[in-house]
C-alpha cells in the first residue's frame, strides 16, 4: 500500500494500534537511550571453545536426540525458546522471564579467526566500542581473572574515545568505592573468602564481576570456566552425547544463578548479561560450526528465540553476522542513538519498541 492509497479507515486503524501500544507502555516515542538515572552495564561471560547448542537451542535436537536432548531434559520458556533444564533452565525466575537466544554466522572455522570475528570488528574491539558508547564510569572496560581474553583476540587494541582495557587479576582491585561490608557481602555470596589474592578460580571470578557491576562498570568480560585447559574449555570434540559439555557447565550454573539473582535486583541499574563463545558445535563429531547462538539476559529482554539452530547444530542459513548480535545487546542496554553498531533485528525480543530496529543485513 502506498501513502496515496491509504484510506480514512487505514488511518483510523493505525491510530488505534498506536494508542494501544501507548496504553501498554511498550512504545518509546521519545527514543530515550535509557531511563533517567538508570546506569547500564554489560557483563560478557565468554564460553571459550564454543558450547553446543543444547543449552539455548535445545528444540533443534529433539527429533534426532543429538547432544543427549530429550523431552525430559529441556525446558520451554516461551516464544520459541527451549533451553537445557539443568543449566539455563535452572536460573532464577527473573532471568527466565527476560532471556533470549540470538544467532550469528561468521562463516569461519578456526577458533582464533572465529573469536576475532565475534569480539572484534576488524582491528577494533567490540567491548571497547560498547563501553565508549555508555555514560562515563570509574571502570570502563574490565577484563577479569587470569584467563583474560581468548587466544586470537587482540589484547591491546586501539582505544575507543579514550577507553582501553583494564585488567583485574586481584580480587581487591575490583573494589573502588564499596564499603568493606558491601565487599564482604559479595565475597560471601560466592564463597570467595580467604587470603588468596589472585582471581584464578570461578568463585573469585564471579565475586570480582559482581563487585565491578556494583561499582558501576560499563563493560565487564570474564571467562567463567576453569577446566585446566585455559584456551579451549568448551572445545568438546566427539561429544555427540553432550555429556562433557554439561559437565563443564554444571559448576557455572550455581554461581551464575547467584549472580543474576543479585544484579538483576539492583535498583536503578540495567545489567545485561551475554553468554556466548566463538561458535556452536555441529554433528557428527561436535565439530566447529561457522557461527553460533548467544544467550542474552536483561530487564528489557522479552523471553524468546530469534530462531532455532539446524538439526546438525549449525546456525540458520539466514543468521546475520556477529555485528548484529552487538547491535541487539546495545538495544537491550537502551543505548539509543549512542550505539555504534547500527540498527538491530529483533524488536520482538525487547519489552519496548526501539527506534533503531532495522532490516536483515547480508548473512555470510
Amino acid at each position: 500500500m502506498t501513502a496515496h492509497s491509504m484510506t480514512r479507515r487505514d488511518l483510523l486503524k493505525a491510530g488505534i494500534a498506536l494508542a494501544g501500544a501507548l496504553t501498554l507502555g511498550d512504545f518509546d516515542l521519545s527514543a530515550k537511550p535509557h531511563r533517567a538515572g538508570e546506569r547500564p552495564t554489560l557483563v560478557v561471560f565468554w564460553l571459550n571453545g564454543g558450547p553446543a547448542g543444547l543449552f539455548n537451542s535445545a528444540d533443534a535436537f529433539l527429533a534426532n536426540g543429538a547432544f543427549g536432548v530429550t523431552a525430559d531434559n529441556i525446558r520451554a520458556l516461551g516464544n520459541g525458546l527451549y533451553v537445557d533444564a539443568g543449566s539455563l533452565g535452572a536460573l532464577p525466575a527473573e532471568a527466565l522471564a527476560h532471556m533470549a537466544s540470538v544467532h550469528f554466522r561468521h562463516g569461519l572455522y578456526t577458533h582464533n579467526d572465529s573469536r576475532a570475528a565475534v569480539l572484534q570488528s576488524g582491528s577494533r574491539s567490540q567491548l571497547l566500542r560498547m563501553a565508549a558508547a555508555m555514560p562515563p564510569s570509574a571502570v570502563r572496560c574490565a577484563i577479569v581473572n587470569n584467563l583474560g581474553l581468548p587466544v586470537g583476540v587482540s589484547t591491546q587494541p586501539n582505544s575507543e574515545q579514550g577507553v582501553s582495557f583494564e585488567r583485574i587479576v586481584k580480587l581487591d582491585d575490583a573494589r573502588r568505592s564499596l564499603s568493606v561490608a558491601q565487599f564482604n557481602d559479595i565475597r560471601e555470596a560466592y564463597s570467595a573468602f580467604g587470603t588468596h589474592a589472585a582471581i584464578d578460580n570461578q568463585r573469585s571470578t564471579f565475586a570480582a564481576v559482581e563487585a565491578l557491576v556494583q561499582e558501576g562498570a560499563n563493560v565487564v568480560f570474564a571467562q567463567p570456566a576453569f577446566t585446566g585447559r585455559q584456551d579451549r574449555q568448551f572445545d568438546t570434540h566427539l561429544d555427540d552425547s553432550g555429556d562433557v559439555a554439561r559437565q563443564i557447565m554444571a559448576p557455572i550454573t550455581p554461581a551464575l544463578t547467584a549472580f543474576l539473582s543479585r544484579v538483576m535486583a539492583l535498583p536503578g541499574r540495567n545489567v545485561v548479561t551475554l553468554l556466548t563463545g566463538e561458535f556452536s558445535r555441529t554433528l557428527p563429531g561436535a565439530d566447529h560450526a561457522k557461527g553460533g547462538t548467544a544467550t542474552i539476559i536483561g530487564k528489557y529482554i522479552r523471553t524468546g528465540a530469534a530462531g532455532r539452530q539446524r538439526p546438525d547444530g549449525s546456525p540458520p542459513e539466514n543468521a546475520p553476522p556477529p555485528e548484529a548480535l552487538w547491535a541487539f545487546v546495545a538495544a537491550a542496554l537502551r543505548l539509543g542513538a549512542a550505539t555504534p553498531f547500527g540498527p538491530h533485528l529483533h524488536d520482538e525480543l525487547l519489552t519496548y519498541k526501539s527506534a533503531l530496529a532495522g532490516s536483515q543485513p547480508t548473512a555470510l
